[in-house]
């Protein structure tokens, strides 16, 4: 999810200047379908002040549980140009969105037009006063909701998810927008903003079946179906707050495992401070392995919304909806979810949609992991969430000796298949006088100030004499530096 705090950049706030109740302030739709459509502006008040017949470039971005910015452009010639103005609202059928950036461009001899970038009205809630409580214990969704809403002008709505949750935030200081933004990764649901009526709906990620059909040669223009295992995941360790794991629900194991699509063991540690009972932490690992156990599917391609011709009103398609995605020559037969969209609303027919599973921007490649990140953190969290590629693992590969000597450089060790720790296998090393023994692994860790070391030992009639055992860390910098080696010694020396 896009970070919507932007406090301290922008200085725009709706909240507690409209009058969202009032009799006079009523509107009603002037378009039923947003194929087509145009932006209607009103003013503070919501009061209708033009129709903008000559809008062009009418885009609608959305992502599910994400962004919703509308986007368009007007002949400066056109005298209702007047009626852009930062703060006024814009109506597209039943939405509203706030214009938040004018820009006036001419290039060489094209004439001048006025580009305008609107955000949706409840962004305006991560200006609303700080949030009064700080801690829900064993609350749903609605509880929480009612309290992050309260003041505001926006209210419960539709809520079908009934699972409870205990979580914290810090009191007077948290955005309340960020914390609403908590809830589909803390429940697994999905947020829905109506700004008809001033509600917030919270339902489970099950979207509506549209009986729209994409296929090729008829609504398809282009389509790209990507399939990847890059991030695929066979084995997680869920931690909570204070290291809590989650092996008192799990039959004393501490970790979860799903080997349905592959024998592989591909190992991630996952850590997120909001849980304090491992019973729901295990519930949420277990739903976000039943994606990360799986190939990732996505599918990006331009489609036509064909709704508006005559007689096809059945192939309307909404963002979150299911739709059936048919290409025989590729041999794609999905029915998926619309999880973005760039919307053409002029245009319709040179739509964008991504479906299912959203393809990682750099951002997000470069912090980690991606689906686990959907999962059990959101970026800036209520209560900042670290996740670790390890935990005792961190960025140590295959420290269980899982998977042989792979990632590791060895010289003299062997493995020990039966006495594992949190594993079946660990690594031995049978000492010799005068033999030097070493396993070593080069990682690459992130951009974090500080990193732990830690293992589990066991020795048998050691006798280190004039002998060493231990663990030696070398720390290079990307300029070619380096620390003074680091020395910890796992035996008394003489």
């Amino acid at each position: 999810m896009n970070k919507y705090n932007q406090l301290g950049r922008v200085r725009y706030n709706q909240l507690g200047r409209m009058k969202y109740n009032s009799q006079e302030t009523e509107y009603k739709p002037l378009y039923n379908r947003l194929a087509l459509s145009r932006p209607v502006i009103l003013d503070q008040n919501r009061r209708r002040l033009a129709v903008l017949e000559n809008a062009d470039d009418i885009i609608l971005e959305q992502e599910v549980n994400g962004i919703d910015q509308l986007t368009f452009t007007l002949p400066w010639k056109d005298k209702k140009r007047k009626y852009i103005q930062n703060e006024n609202l814009v109506q597209l059928v039943d939405r509203l969105y706030i214009i938040r950036r004018v820009s006036i461009k001419r290039s060489g001899l094209s004439p001048a037009e006025i580009e305008v970038y609107a955000e949706a009205l409840w962004y305006d809630l991560q200006f609303a006063e700080p949030v009064t409580k700080s801690r829900w214990e064993e609350a749903t969704p609605a509880e929480i909701m009612a309290d992050l809403l309260a003041g505001t002008g926006w209210f419960v709505g539709n809520v079908t998810i009934t699972r409870r949750r205990t979580l914290e935030v810090e009191e007077g200081i948290t955005n309340r927008l960020e914390a609403l933004a908590e809830l589909p990764s803390l429940f697994s649901g999905e947020l829905k903003f109506n700004s008809s009526n001033m509600t917030v709906d919270f339902t489970e990620p099950v979207g509506r079946k549209s009986g729209a059909a994409i296929v090729y040669s008829k609504n398809l223009e282009e389509i790209e179906a990507i399939y990847d295992t890059e991030e695929l995941v066979t084995r997680i360790y869920l931690y909570g707050k204070d290291n809590m794991s989650i092996a008192d629900a799990n039959d004393g194991v501490p970790y979860l495992e799903d080997f349905s699509y592959t024998n592989k063991v591909r190992v991630r540690v996952i850590k997120d401070e909001r849980f304090t009972n491992p019973y729901y932490l295990k519930e949420k690992g277990q739903d976000a392995l039943k994606v990360l156990a799986r190939p990732r599917a996505s599918y990006i391609m331009k489609a036509s919304d064909l709704s508006s011709l005559s007689g096809l009103s059945h192939e309307e398609f909404f963002l979150g909806d299911e739709v059936l995605v048919f290409d025989e020559e590729l041999g794609i037969n999905v029915t998926t979810r619309i999880m973005s969209w760039k919307y053409n609303v002029k245009e319709p027919w040179n739509t964008e949609l991504q479906l299912e599973t959203k393809q990682p921007s750099l951002t997000e490649l470069l912090t980690g992991i991606q689906d686990s990140a959907s999962f059990l953190q959101s970026e800036d969290t209520v209560d900042r969430s670290e996740m670790l590629n390890l935990h005792v693992f961190n960025y140590l590969m295959n420290s269980r000796a899982d998977d042989g000597f792979n990632y590791w450089t060895n010289d003299g060790w062997e493995i020990d298949p039966v006495n594992g720790y949190s594993g079946n296998a660990s690594f031995k090393a049978t000492a010799q006088p005068g033999v030097k023994k070493s396993l070593k692994q080069t990682v690459y860790p992130s951009h974090r100030d500080s990193y732990s070391i830690s293992m589990r030992v066991a020795t048998e009639n050691l006798q280190v004499g004039t002998g060493k055992v231990g663990v030696y860390i070398r720390i290079k910098y990307t300029d070619g530096t380096e620390d003074e080696p680091i020395w910890i010694s796992l035996a008394e020396e003489a």
